[in-house]
């Protein structure tokens, strides 16, 4: 059983994509800047309006190319050293219009 990806908006932000892009980019602005990232109102509303549409391009791309991606493998020679891999998502939570 495989759980939707949420791409995550700015009004719907909690536990999704984007909110791990800002979670990210907090740690590694830290890491970097030996501080952490300003977090003025105008500033993090911005942030959060480019990391929903960042997940959201790669979710609804990874949709749209769902087809392309490898998500089952079969690897070893057949006997008791046979492996079977298996891949699945789903896609949930961007804004339209996307290509």
């Amino acid at each position: 059983m495989s759980n939707d990806l949420k791409a995550g908006t700015v009004h719907d932000f909690a536990s999704s994509m984007a909110a791990y892009i800002d979670r990210a980019m907090q740690n590694e602005w830290q890491a970097v800047k030996g501080e952490p990232l300003p977090s003025g109102d105008q500033g993090a509303e911005d942030r959060k309006i480019l990391f929903a549409a960042i997940a959201q391009g790669v979710l609804k791309f990874l949709g749209d190319h769902v087809g392309d991606l490898v998500t089952t493998t079969n690897t070893g020679d057949g006997g008791l050293t046979s492996h079977h891999h298996a891949m699945a998502f789903t896609v949930d939570t961007y804004r339209a219009p996307l290509p």
